[in-house]
């Protein structure tokens, strides 16, 4: 963030899933492979040595998403596990998903 981080949030079902949302009207959604109980699997092709990608390494963000003003709050869905919602100041709300790829490296 380039601002204050107001909320952070874990993912209950998959907890290598992190979200984290601000002033700066920026919601990210992380993959933390280190503090989960569970391992990450690499799919084929994805080997880690991306030479400092964003998406390279354990800790990494995988998702980003904006609003028009301060995000007020982030919440993971209750019936959807891969599914996230987020609230701002803009008086609106987003539906978001996790992206397929990052579903795989958890499931499989």
């Amino acid at each position: 963030h380039r601002h204050w981080a107001s909320t952070v949030r874990y993912n209950p079902f998959h907890d290598q899933l992190l979200l984290s949302a601000g002033t700066d009207s920026v919601v990210n959604l992380w993959r933390m492979s280190t503090i989960s109980s569970a391992p990450l699997l690499t799919l084929d092709g994805d080997d880690g040595d991306d030479n400092g990608s964003e998406t390279a390494g354990p800790n990494v963000r995988v998702g980003r998403h904006e609003h028009m003003d301060a995000v007020y709050s982030v919440a993971w869905g209750v019936a959807d596990p891969w599914m996230f919602a987020s609230v701002g100041l803009d008086g609106k709300m987003h539906i978001h998903h996790v992206p397929s790829k990052e579903k795989y490296k958890i499931l499989l």
